[in-house]
């Protein structure tokens, strides 16, 4: 190991380096290190960086692992720090790192500049780097840790709604103000944040509970040359994305005064200003929500694509590999197994409830097989998807888009062999879905027809008015996300009979027939709706006082307060009146 180098290196260093003025270098191998003086013998020996000596005590926790990063928490005597390992797996990061200087410099010297105009945020104290003939390549950036501090994306999810009112609804109220005026000061420097949501920032609580807001990961801010409103607007909806669907419009009005009243200036029109945040959200989420919804076609981090001479299957990668296997030999093994219970066997679909191991622990699972209906069925699915398909599809597109549904584990198709037709040898013969099954919950259907009619008075108002409220909000939901579902009836929704009072009540299920359409047209939302409405007609305790009640809240504040619900109420009743004619016609009953 060297303690010094050339003064004429250390000048070229340091005119490279975010220049912490006790900072000194030391060579260890083939990695070059700057580190505070102090804590040279605590992270590096002759070898190098003590990584593996930590992890032989026990020491190390992995906190992230990608291709191109791993971030690791050691805990050291009396404090903890973080470890960035930024890796180069491939020519596209190698050539980055020459181009624009390794990953751990710049999160260094943003975070100078950062502390530079008040701004909280991490503090460096080693920076290493990998040189061959003086390319760089791999390198580390090593932070002490914000004690006391969590992600406020976990904080929003998994913190604040524990706490009791009125202290959740004071604390929901500083962190919008906070959240604003940091995000002010932010753009007031010039700077933007190109990955900006809540799990860059964290978050602690000071005195008298006042949160206390720092950023991280910041190799991907970046300095704006002509900070303009329209470019605020479009960083805002970033952030604004992940609350989007986590708050209300009042926490987020309250945000945006925050960020006003803390920023340089203002825009032309508050109204408009807020009204494009609100437009560029809605414009990101769709792209992010797309591009989430096609994760469950090929082999990722999220799932994995498993082929047989007999069976192609997709599998979440949270089912257990050993759950696999059978399904790819024959994919109807477990319709044989004597402790799976039957639920449904008709002739187009046969279903099963049986466990499989999910997350390292055994779960109730529903495997549902789709029959063939015709012998031409293989064939068509050359021009169209396959009912499991759709089935898989729809509940990937519903997950992203945060619609209660169960979750999908596996898709399956079965093949026929290759010596009976060629070309059908690789057409799916029959198709298999495997969900998760929700526990202690009952279709919509069984529950308004067999549980409403034992109720009375008040106690069957009450639960009109709560199962009425749900359902208004579940469909709004699934339009509001482009969604639409031809087949919307009660046996199709699920009610969990156990829900606490702050999570879903309704979840859909059998989603063959949801299709995403972005905006959704109106015949589509009437069509919908005119299905559900045929399936609840003979409903206990409906009126007509309780459909406008529906959708009075199904629709949005600005229609249901004007006239022009009246017109979407005829749309529905005719609709409803001409699918009922068509039942009648071709001796269907309703359901």
């Amino acid at each position: 190991m060297t303690a010094t180098l050339p003064s004429i290196r250390a000048r070229t260093a340091d005119g490279r380096m975010f220049k912490p003025p006790d900072w000194t270098f030391v060579q260890a191998g083939d990695v070059g290190w700057w580190l505070e003086g102090r804590w040279r013998d605590v992270l590096i020996d002759g070898e190098g960086l003590r990584l593996e000596q930590w992890r032989a005590e026990g020491r190390v926790q992995t906190i992230k692992s990608g291709p191109h990063r791993v971030v690791y928490r050691v805990q050291l005597p009396g404090s903890a720090i973080y470890i960035k390992h930024y890796l180069v797996p491939d020519r596209r990061a190698k050539y980055r790192q020459w181009f624009r200087r390794g990953k751990g410099r710049n999160e260094g010297r943003r975070s100078q500049r950062l502390a530079s105009i008040g701004l909280p945020t991490i503090v460096p104290i080693a920076l290493g780097e990998r040189r061959r003939r003086g390319f760089l390549f791999d390198n580390f950036l090593i932070t002490r840790e914000i004690p006391e501090a969590v992600p406020l994306d976990e904080y929003v999810e998994r913190d604040l709604p524990a706490l009791d009112e009125p202290r959740r609804s004071r604390l929901r109220r500083s962190l919008a103000a906070a959240l604003g005026a940091l995000t002010a000061k932010l753009h007031n420097a010039g700077l933007q944040h190109i990955d900006f949501h809540p799990g860059n920032i964290m978050v602690r609580l000071g005195p008298d509970d006042e949160p206390q807001l720092t950023m991280i990961d910041l190799d991907a801010l970046r300095t704006v040359r002509r900070p303009t409103w329209a470019k605020a607007r479009r960083n805002l909806a970033l952030l604004d994305h992940y609350f989007w669907t986590r708050s209300s419009r009042v926490d987020r009005r309250r945000f945006l005064k925050a960020y006003l009243a803390a920023r340089d200036g203002a825009p032309d029109s508050v109204r408009d200003f807020a009204q494009g945040v609100e437009a560029c959200t809605r414009r990101w989420a769709e792209r992010l929500w797309r591009r989430w919804g096609k994760r469950c076609r090929s082999t990722n981090k999220y799932f994995e694509v498993f082929k047989s001479v007999n069976a192609l299957c997709i599998a979440s990668r949270d089912l257990d590999p050993s759950e696999i296997a059978p399904l790819l030999v024959d994919p109807d093994a477990l319709f044989n197994d004597p402790d799976a219970k039957l639920i449904k066997d008709s002739r187009t679909t046969r279903l099963i409830e049986t466990t499989m191991i999910v997350d390292g622990r055994p779960t109730a699972v529903v495997y549902k097989r789709f029959n063939r209906k015709k012998w031409i069925d293989p064939v068509l699915s050359i021009f169209r998807p396959s009912r499991a398909w759709r089935s898989w599809q729809a509940g990937q597109h519903l997950l992203s888009r945060g619609v209660p549904t169960p979750k999908n584990l596996a898709f399956v198709a079965r093949r026929r062999k290759p010596w009976f037709s060629p070309f059908q040898g690789v057409l799916p013969h029959e198709t298999y879905l495997a969900t998760v099954k929700q526990q202690n919950a009952t279709t919509l259907a069984e529950h308004v027809f067999q549980v409403l009619p034992a109720l009375q008075g008040e106690a069957l108002k009450a639960e009109v008015d709560r199962l009425t409220s749900a359902l208004a909000a579940l469909v709004r939901l699934l339009h509001d996300r482009s969604l639409s579902h031809r087949d919307l009836k009660a046996s199709n929704i699920l009610v969990r009979l156990d829900a606490p009072p702050r999570e879903d009540l309704l979840t859909l299920i059998d989603l063959v027939g949801v299709r995403l359409k972005g905006p959704l047209p109106m015949n589509r939302r009437i069509q919908n709706l005119a299905r559900l409405s045929v399936s609840l007609a003979d409903a206990p305790g409906r009126t007509r006082t309780t459909s406008l009640r529906f959708l009075r809240a199904y629709l949005p504040q600005r229609l249901s307060r004007s006239g022009e619900w009246k017109a979407l109420w005829r749309a529905i009743d005719a609709a409803t009146h001409t699918k009922k004619a068509r039942n009648h016609r071709r001796g269907r009953p309703l359901s």
